[in-house]
């Protein structure tokens, strides 16, 4: 069993991953594309609407580095801000609902996800493993740990 461990432990937070950016995909590509439908959301809700489509591309391009694992630290964080927004301007005064319930568990994956790593297949790992190779300090911390 705790063989599997680690292997598990990349393998959930790919998953995870990959649901974070269904879910910003789902949400940012109609307010990227579809900028008037946007500004109109956002104005409907009280938020300036120009506010809108840059949230969408935001979302967009926070959720393909998530994607690839590419500076997954700051997408996850930028995503985790955008979240924090829409719990505070929309759910949150929306009483308790699905939505933000939903929204809470968005929040603590984008957290989670920048606090341990991206998982399998991920950009970020193949760079570190590369200073690893490159940096003689990294390969002297790393017999260290």
């Amino acid at each position: 069993m705790k063989e599997l461990l680690p292997h598990m432990r990349g393998t959930t937070l790919l998953l995870t991953r990959l649901m974070i950016v269904v879910i910003f995909f789902y949400h940012g590509i109609p307010k990227a594309f579809n900028p008037g439908m946007a500004m109109d959301k956002f104005i409907g809700m009280g938020l300036p609407g120009a506010l809108g489509p840059v949230i969408g591309w935001l979302e967009v391009i926070a959720a393909l580095f998530v994607l690839v694992g590419f500076l997954h630290r700051w997408a996850n964080l930028s995503l985790a801000v955008i979240i924090i927004g829409a719990l505070v301007t929309v759910q949150i005064p929306g009483g308790f609902t699905a939505g933000l319930e939903r929204d809470m568990l968005i929040l603590v994956a984008t957290l989670l996800l920048s606090v341990h790593g991206p998982g399998l297949f991920a950009i970020d790992n193949a760079r570190a493993s590369q200073t690893e190779l490159t940096d003689p300090k990294m390969q002297t911390a790393s017999k260290h740990v």
